[in-house]
């Protein structure tokens, strides 16, 4: 960013929310505590006699949901008011039908356009995306290679990308996904765990921003450790990004 150039706080947060089969109280309050701007969820129930519970808990935490569907298999994007939604979309992610004679789950994306107020005005807009990555390499490697590629498709918009990607920090996929995204708790220096969320030992869920962007704070949501495991199985990310004017 420029010099002197004003900029706009947007709060990204992520969570795998293990298809709301836990304590519901438990992640409204997750949810209350990361106060965000936008949030990326996988593993949204796809159900349609399941579906509306997202929008319950969206509701619950006074969020909107903005971004879902059967396409996106489980990911979403919840957005608060203050957010001024632009585009929102969901896309299939390439995904092998069977895996060692099992089916594979399906793996999709969700993201909006959003900006945020700066003053009189407003930010640049910016992609934000939520992405539940396979749990086999060749699988996130083409996974990635669409996402990429969607990026690329819109390089004035900065992007970020946030979620679940089933690898960690030093796996090839998040390797190359660092060549154009900086990754907000590296930059923070807080690169806390976040799997499984009663012990963790993994760090799964990240928020990555492109370099545009700055990072004034990253980590975990805070709430006590019992209601984090109560919630889900991972831990939220929570990253307070900069944003130029537009």
């Amino acid at each position: 960013m420029s010099a002197g150039r004003p900029v706009a706080r947007l709060r990204v947060a992520t969570v795998n929310v293990r298809e709301l089969l836990d304590d519901g109280r438990a992640l409204r309050r997750v949810l209350e505590a990361a106060a965000a701007d936008v949030v990326c969820v996988q593993e949204a129930p796809v159900h349609p006699l399941a579906a509306h519970r997202l929008g319950d808990l969206a509701a619950a935490a006074g969020l909107w949901v903005t971004a879902a569907g059967r396409p996106g298999a489980g990911t979403a994007v919840l957005t608060a008011a203050r957010v001024d939604v632009r585009a929102a979309d969901v896309l299939r992610l390439p995904t092998p039908r069977w895996r060692h004679r099992r089916p594979v789950r399906a793996r999709g994306a969700a993201e909006v356009v959003v900006r945020v107020p700066l003053g009189a005005g407003w930010s640049l807009p910016v992609r934000v995306t939520s992405v539940h990555l396979g749990l086999d390499a060749a699988e996130r490697e083409a996974q990635a290679d669409v996402l990429l590629a969607r990026g690329g498709e819109r390089p004035r918009v900065p992007a970020v990308l946030a979620g679940d990607l089933n690898e960690g920090p030093d796996g090839p996929v998040r390797t190359r996904l660092a060549t154009v995204l900086a990754d907000a708790a590296q930059v923070a220096g807080a690169t806390a765990a976040t799997f499984p969320a009663r012990a963790p030992r993994s760090r799964l869920d990240v928020v990555l921003a492109d370099r545009r962007l700055g990072v004034a704070t990253a980590g975990t949501a805070d709430v006590p450790t019992a209601v984090a495991a109560a919630a889900t199985d991972h831990l939220a990310v929570v990253a307070d990004l900069l944003v130029p004017g537009a």
